[in-house]
């Protein structure tokens, strides 16, 4: 934290103060919403800034009320763009009008390329009006007058003007003024310096990738009291280059809606991330995850501690991949992660219906996806503590729809995919509701309390290839299942725990497999054998008991239930006969009242034996109370 209050204190140090006042109307600047005053406010930076390096006296360039049409402008040292209340800086629809830097190689519509002591401040907008500029330009590449591949059915995003884009800056101020409209991302902050953004207020929703703000091997950065509506990813933070360096950075006081991500570490990560810090963030309407961390190009990430977050309507809590989709720095990392003292609500349905540009329906068939913790074998997460963190999940995923198992063999044949797009929803189907950890090292989980709504066939953790998992003072309402598949050093009071060796083992196991205890459960039968339905809607009543009835007079064994819905009236159970549901295979009772000779909370399947129970990690549907 020492950092951080050293970084605050530097900040106030450079505000901009006293500083001697110009405004554009001076320079003939027309606020009428249709003349183009480029000139005119260029003209007004660039003597400001004439003064600035003469006297050393910073300058505040003010804008009054009005509506100021303009192309791209430069601000320059030692100037402040000041837009009182009232005031507009509104984009020019003509993509003609933009520049786009031949030093950074992209298009915005504010650049600052090297320079110090700068800010943009007020109480006014700047406007981007990014659809119609977009659309304007893919008229242009369409009429053969700009050259671009035109890739997914619009122009690259280096083509289309950010609204703000600063390169290699120092004593930076962004404070009070609302951004909207940008036909790219909204704000890049590039290889930048003492940064502060404060009280911001961005819509930045028109178009394709528009992003909240986005922090490129910067140092030194605070961003507080702000919020954010983005079409993309609301708070990015990435690393364009091996040797950027992104340090020193605090994300306070903030609220972001988003059709990505809420917090968001890349894609690109070439670079060093280090000393990052979030405090009381609020996140929602986020199609994607709340917490995305992702390095996949080679880079370095640690120390990072988000401490305080909400995120409610979110499609996925946690996200955290470390891969190599291509060549970094020399020691790549994810480590030394805290997420502490967080809530979080995952709805049933698509969260971010009704923005223009919502997030695609992607990565089919899937049920709503877990939490995850996912390296490679040849770059593995170390150190993360999850601490204080309550995650409500719907439940009512359809093994029907789309199934993962979690033995040890289904669990290997998940595709590694080192090379893919980082997303949640990269894996398709994963075989947990809750959580899932892969080629993880040094796992805590304290006082992390996870729910379902309804019925899931998955079980509530699955850990593969984790060294060192930690659960404690996670106490579930019901016992939960912990699948721990070639792990090591693991310790979970009060879950269930199924142990598993991975395939290259002597054996695969799990507390719950007939093939493990057949001198208990005699030969195994599958249901499949005698007809047996598991498509949900055909009554399977006769056939299962007529499979009962047969493994019963043939010296008894168990009757093996795979993936699928299984639908029956009462079915009564010898005492010789086992019942082994398969993960994914769900027992459901007829609606039918007249299927059913006796009603009971865990019926339609009675056992002789009272104290015998079905194993496996499949369930059967509870049985309703109903009138004859």
């Amino acid at each position: 934290m020492k950092r951080i209050f050293l970084i605050i204190a530097l900040i106030a140090a450079w505000l901009p103060c006293q500083a001697q006042r110009l405004y554009v109307t001076d320079f003939d600047a027309k606020g009428d919403g249709v003349t183009l005053c480029t000139r005119n406010l260029q003209a007004a930076i660039d003597s400001a800034n004439a003064t600035y390096r003469r006297t050393d006296t910073k300058q505040t360039v003010v804008v009054p009320p009005g509506q100021y049409v303009s192309g791209t402008l430069y601000l320059k040292s030692g100037v402040t763009l000041h837009l009182e209340r009232g005031a507009t800086l509104l984009g020019s629809t003509n993509p003609f009008d933009y520049i786009k830097d031949s030093s950074v190689r992209w298009t915005a519509f504010i650049f600052a390329i090297m320079q110090h002591d700068i800010g943009i401040t007020g109480q006014g907008t700047i406007d981007g009006r990014g659809w119609e500029v977009a659309n304007n330009m893919v008229s242009f590449i369409h009429n053969g007058l700009v050259d671009d591949p035109l890739k997914y059915d619009r122009p690259n995003e280096t083509n289309r003007p950010e609204n703000i884009h600063f390169r290699e800056c120092e004593h930076i101020v962004v404070r009070d003024i609302t951004l909207r409209n940008p036909a790219s991302w909204n704000q890049q902050y590039d290889k930048c310096r003492h940064l502060l953004i404060e009280n911001q207020t961005v819509d930045s929703k028109c178009y394709w990738n528009n992003d909240g703000v986005d922090i490129v091997d910067c140092q030194h950065v605070v961003i507080r009291n702000c919020t954010m509506d983005a079409a993309d990813d609301v708070f990015c933070f990435k690393s364009h280059s091996a040797d950027g360096i992104s340090e020193d950075v605090l994300v306070e006081n903030c609220t972001g809606r988003s059709s990505a991500n809420g917090i968001k570490f890349g894609t690109m990560t070439r670079g060093t991330f280090r000393h990052f810090r979030f405090h009381n963030i609020t996140i929602y309407d986020t199609y994607r995850s709340a917490i995305t961390i992702a390095s996949v190009d080679g880079g370095a990430l640690q120390d990072i501690v988000i401490d305080g977050l909400r995120a409610t309507h979110t499609g996925n809590p946690i996200f955290l991949r470390f891969a190599e989709r291509r060549q970094g720095i020399v020691n790549p990392c994810l480590k030394d992660i805290v997420i502490k003292n967080v809530y979080v609500e995952v709805p049933a349905q698509k969260p971010d219906a009704g923005y223009s540009y919502e997030g695609p329906v992607e990565d089919l068939p899937r049920n709503i996806s877990p939490s995850s913790i996912v390296g490679t074998p040849g770059h593995r997460i170390e150190n993360i503590t999850l601490e204080n963190v309550e995650i409500h999940y719907p439940g009512g995923s359809d093994s029907s729809y789309a199934f993962c198992g979690s033995d040890a063999k289904s669990l290997a044949a998940i595709a590694e995919r080192t090379t893919q797009y980082p997303e949640f929803s990269m894996f398709k189907e994963l075989p947990a509701w809750g959580l899932y950890l892969r080629h993880a090292d040094n796992i805590v989980l304290r006082n992390v309390h996870m729910t379902v709504g309804g019925r899931d066939y998955r079980p509530c953790i699955v850990a593969d290839d984790v060294n060192g998992l930690t659960i404690v003072d996670s106490r579930p309402t019901t016992p939960q299942t912990l699948v721990a598949n070639g792990c090591t050093h693991v310790k979970a009071p009060g879950f269930r725990i199924v142990k598993q060796r991975p395939l290259d083992a002597s054996s695969v196991f799990t507390t719950t497999s007939p093939q493990d205890n057949t001198d208990n459960y005699g030969k195994l039968y599958k249901a499949s054998r005698f007809g047996i339905k598991n498509n949900g809607t055909t009554i399977n009543t006769n056939s299962i008991q007529h499979a009962v009835n047969y493994i019963s007079q043939h010296g008894g064994g168990c009757l093996e239930f795979y993936v699928g819905r299984y639908l029956t009236g009462t079915v009564y159970i010898p005492n010789n006969v086992h019942i082994h549901l398969h993960e994914g295979a769900i027992i459901v009772p007829s609606p039918n009242p007249y299927d059913h000779k006796q009603i009971s909370p865990t019926a339609p399947l009675i056992f002789k034996d009272p104290s015998v129970r079905p194993t496996g990690l499949g369930f059967i549907e509870q049985l309703s109370q109903i009138e004859r």
